[in-house]
């Protein structure tokens, strides 16, 4: 049994930080940024795309005019990467130059730890991203800034 819930941890932050991330995402969207002790890995998309089971069991509008952003801070240590909780905050601009504070809710399974957040979109729509992170334990900041178009 513990086995089967660690694979569906697995699955879970799989489809967050991979299938999620490119459900629209052009080819050369990064989706990464790597550093001398973490690897940290970013993302937003509509909540549509999402199933309802899982939109429901974190608290999530499903919608196209809503969309998700995604943060998992992995640590390198012992060539295994491993999710750190973190101190995340950020956020957004648009082209008009309009601006909001992103919440973000912590989500554990397991051993893995992911950082999302929501926020209404309209189609076509250019989002700026500034995420700020500090993984426990360490000294460093990192800083991710990003732009999706949904």
């Amino acid at each position: 049994m513990y086995f089967v819930k660690q694979a569906a941890t697995l699955i879970f932050a799989f489809f967050f930080l991979v299938i999620g991330g490119n459900s629209q995402a052009a080819p050369h969207d990064k989706t990464s940024k790597e550093y001398d002790d973490h690897i940290v890995y970013f993302n937003a998309f509509p909540t549509d795309s999402l199933p309802a089971q899982m939109t429901k069991q974190y608290g999530l509008k499903r919608s196209k005019n809503y969309a998700m952003i995604n943060i998992s801070v992995m640590e390198k240590a012992a060539g295994v990467p491993t999710g750190v909780k973190s101190a995340v905050t950020g956020n957004l601009k648009n082209l008009m130059g309009q601006s909001r504070e992103i919440e973000f809710k912590e989500i554990r399974e397991g051993k893995a730890v992911y950082y999302i957040g929501q926020i209404g979109v309209q189609s076509k729509e250019t989002v700026n991203f500034n995420i700020e992170i500090k993984p426990d334990g360490s000294n460093e900041k990192y800083d991710i800034r990003f732009s999706k178009k949904f």
